[in-house]
């Protein structure tokens, strides 16, 4: 193979400049700071454009400012050298996410890196160079250009909220109120969307965190005082939501969620926010990298509202999350446990389905979570890349889901493939899995398993679970593999990597190609139970009568629950749901309620009494 010669010139120029960024890097103390500089002033390729500006910030809203000056100027080029300059494109002032992208990808790229850009032009610019001055507001010129050309959906709400920070924020401080204006009537349109729909991401541990950032900036930095109230009442809003279903025990949100990357705790970006609240433990959260950026967006609840305050124990949660009838997650939350399930399933970074436990883990105890697995990857933890720039990430299937949920029952009917919905990619299996923690004790119709055993099988597809004073019950009242015959599930033991087993229905061992897995799950959890009490609780539901039909693509499954009958009617084929009943629907007030209470829509009037 011929191996190209570059010229002389050429090669002594590219080793001069990487020296010279060597020598700054070395001679640098070893803070945090300079780690963060150590990583990006030779940029690898997976460095990202954000992870730069955060430097940037973190270096002009630090005490070494002055001395950080010549490696902010370098950043700042850097990112420019990222940013799109052709006018004929739809990401013209757009950023590539990574380095090594030869044009941007994901656009959102703008929205996250605008947000702290406009926060250095807005608060540091006097600690800025000459020279890097004049670059950032180059920079946030052409990202102007850049925004624009980013259209983002309404219910897309961490990136619609960034974006409003970053308009109103550019046109307060570059002199634009057309700017200022846009922002400000986006605001509007979202709080007018939410008190109808709720919040789309709803629940999501990892962008709550985001959108409470955005919020946070809004109501802390902005001039204009009728968009910093509007933005203190959609903070007042988030935090009343995120107490409504906050699970003490475990320090984290119960319940279903959008958009959640942690299959096994459900943990995010959220964590940092209640942690000055007292709600979780600081030793849990890794600590701050930028802390200008933390210091900058911090938000705490509102006076008076703690982590248990909007509702006693039990209480029932409701909320919207879009406009679609099945756009709806409930929560039962007791002392020890909570149970919450979606109406639908919102797409492949989604939990429809959770329950939580109080685990001796506490904050690392694993939830009792549902999927539809199409990678083997029961945990969550192969990640691949995914969407246009390509980050690393774990999805799972998004099949057919409907449920009803009673108090603290849930009855769950989920069917792959989705209707009008390809996959992302070709499934090379496909399983319906339940994770569950391992700490829980886990039975079977006929006595408790051995935990040191790789699997066990499941007599009537019945299992139970017992942590504390808490029994779980779980029935598969319907699984089909994908030649449409009955199929037993099993517990499987993987071993103490993940602190976790599962509960698993093979619907397919290899690709299933076009053809259809289908499972309808019931499940009952109840607290305050002695030995006694839980042998009870297991003869009360093995007794309870359940059955599935299934007709074609019709299939109707009814439970005996607690309050009455459960029951989900659906044809999978065109992946509609015919008839539900047994829900709790006198606590069903939306678009966010405690215990048939609403909350949302006082707190997003636009002029509020």
């Amino acid at each position: 193979m011929d191996i190209p010669v570059l010229p002389l010139r050429i090669v002594l120029l590219t080793l001069l400049v990487a020296l010279a960024r060597f020598v700054r890097t070395a001679q640098a103390a070893p803070g945090a700071l300079d780690k963060e500089w150590a990583k990006i002033a030779i940029p690898g390729p997976n460095v990202g454009s954000r992870e730069i500006m955060g430097f940037i910030l973190e270096a002009a809203g630090g005490p070494d400012a002055a001395q950080n000056g010549p490696r902010i100027e370098q950043a700042v080029s850097d990112l420019q050298r990222m940013q799109d300059r052709d006018p004929s494109r739809k990401t013209y002032g757009n950023l590539c996410w990574y380095w090594h992208e030869t044009k941007p990808g994901d656009r959102n790229a703008v929205e996250f890196v605008t947000q702290q850009g406009v926060l250095v032009r807005m608060r540091f610019a006097d600690h800025l160079t000459p020279a890097a001055r004049v670059s950032v507001d180059q920079f946030l010129t052409l990202a102007i250009e850049g925004i624009h050309r980013h259209k983002v959906d309404v219910g897309y709400t961490n990136i619609y909220l960034m974006k409003t920070w970053n308009l109103v924020a550019l046109g307060e401080t570059l002199q634009r109120p057309d700017l200022a204006t846009e922002g400000s009537a986006m605001l509007d349109t979202w709080m007018a969307f939410t008190s109808r729909n709720g919040i789309r991401e709803y629940l999501s541990p990892t962008y709550y965190g985001v959108d409470l950032d955005s919020l946070a900036l809004m109501a802390r930095y902005l001039a204009d005082k009728s968009v910093k109230a509007k933005a203190a009442r959609c903070l007042h809003l988030f935090w009343k939501d995120i107490a409504a279903n906050w699970f003490e025990p475990a320090e984290r949100l119960g319940g279903a969620h959008g958009r959640d990357y942690d299959y096994l705790t459900g943990h995010g970006d959220l964590d940092r926010h209640p942690v000055d609240s007292g709600w979780i433990d600081s030793k849990e959260v890794k600590p701050e990298l930028f802390q200008v950026f933390a210091d900058a967006t911090r938000s705490v609840p509102p006076a008076g509202l703690g982590a248990q305050s909007p509702g006693d124990i039990p209480r029932f949660v409701f909320q919207k999350w879009d406009a679609p009838e099945s756009a709806w997650t409930s929560q039962y939350i007791g002392h020890h446990f909570s149970i919450g399930v979606s109406g639908s399933s919102q797409g492949p970074e989604d939990k429809p389905f959770a329950l939580n436990l109080a685990g001796l883990a506490g904050p690392k105890t694993v939830m009792v979570n549902f999927f539809m697995d199409g990678r083997d990857d029961p945990y969550g933890k192969e990640k691949v890349a995914t969407g246009s720039s390509g980050h690393p990430k774990a999805h799972h299937l998004t099949p057919f889901f409907s449920a009803v949920q009673a108090g603290r029952e849930v009855l769950f009917l989920a069917s792959y493939p989705l209707a009008g919905r390809p996959p992302e990619t070709e499934p090379v299996c496909l399983y319906s899995t339940i994770d569950l923690p391992a700490e829980a004790e886990v039975w079977t119709a006929d006595g408790a398993t051995d935990p040191g055993q790789p699997s066990a099988d499941l007599p009537g597809n019945v299992c139970f679970l017992r942590m504390g004073d808490v029994a779980v019950g779980i029935r598969l009242v319907h699984a089909l593999d994908v030649n449409g015959k009955p199929v037993a599930a099993q517990v499987i033991n993987d071993g103490s990597q993940y602190e976790a087993r599962r509960l698993t229905v093979t619907h397919s061992a290899g690709p299933p190609g076009a053809r259809r897995g289908t499972v309808a799950v019931w499940v009952r959890a109840a607290e305050g139970l002695d030995q006694g009490g839980f042998a009870n609780f297991r003869r009360t539901f093995l007794a309870a009568k359940t059955s599935a039909v299934a007709d074609g693509e019709t299939v109707r499954v009814p439970a005996a629950g607690l309050k009455g009958t459960l029951g989900i009617e659906a044809d999978l084929g065109a992946g509609t749901v015919l008839h539900q009943q047994g829900a709790d629907t006198a606590l069903d007030i939306g678009p966010m309620s405690v215990n048939g209470r609403e909350f949302c829509k006082a707190l997003l009037e636009p002029h509020p009494q």
